[in-house]
């Protein structure tokens, strides 16, 4: 079962990144609002998964994503601490049980504990990107704008896409099964 788990989720990482790369990574809304798409795959993490594992799979997004996109490791190294942080967030946010298995949405985990959640590691993501990406020659004003323009389109993405494929009977999975 954790080998297609793994194929799935590279399947699934592939895509992401292919959509990144070729469609949001080339939208700037107003020339301070850029959709970090790519964040999905870590916030739809489970509950289940290894920090190590985490934080891997973050690394690789991140790293995938700068190569494509000339940026040499901002991205991975926003993607590592989102997904060193993702779990200690998704604790904060949500209870879960050692024999459940929690992946983060609008149903498993209530529409304001997953705000909260999405909020918290949306904002960390693209205050980091944004400060490794040009904070000695930005302004504050500039950066703020960068930060809060990235940040609610690609919030307003995350919920768009959790609300379209979400499982509306909740994703709580028991660990025997």
């Amino acid at each position: 079962m954790q080998v297609i788990s793994f194929f799935k989720r590279l399947g699934i990482f592939l895509f992401i990144v292919i959509l990144q790369v070729f469609i949001f990574g080339r939208v700037n809304l107003f020339g301070y609002a850029a959709p970090v798409f790519y964040l999905w795959i870590i916030l739809h993490m489970d509950s289940h998964m290894s920090k190590a594992t985490v934080l891997l799979w973050s690394f690789f997004l991140g790293i995938a994503v700068d190569m494509f996109t000339s940026t040499p490791g901002l991205n991975a190294a926003a993607a590592t601490l989102t997904g060193y942080l993702q779990p200690v967030i998704l604790n904060a946010f949500a209870r879960i049980d050692k024999h459940d298995t929690l992946v983060p949405s609008c149903s498993s985990m209530g529409w304001r504990s997953f705000m909260l959640y999405c909020m918290s590691l949306i904002f960390i993501h693209c205050m980091v990107l944004f400060l490794l990406r040009g904070a000695p020659d930005r302004n504050i004003g500039l950066l703020a704008a960068n930060v809060a323009g990235s940040f609610l389109i690609t919030l307003i993405l995350v919920f768009c896409l959790d609300l379209a494929f979400s499982d509306r009977t909740g994703s709580r999975q028991s660990a025997t099964l």
